[in-house]
């Protein structure tokens, strides 16, 4: 059985200060100007999804 989020929320990753994202479906795309967080939201996601491991 393959996970979606329905909601996001992000705070203090990278350039983020707060950032919520709702109502997400299984497809969903990110668009704005260069520089507004997108890939800072496909990497705060990686980072949830794929935590380090410890030393």
């Amino acid at each position: 059985m393959k996970k979606h989020f329905e909601t996001l929320t992000i705070k203090q990753f990278r350039g983020l200060q707060e950032s919520e994202l709702s109502q997400l479906g299984r497809i969903n795309l990110l668009v704005g100007p260069n520089n507004s967080g997108k890939t800072s939201i496909l990497e705060a996601i990686s980072a949830y999804c794929h935590p380090l491991d410890p030393l």
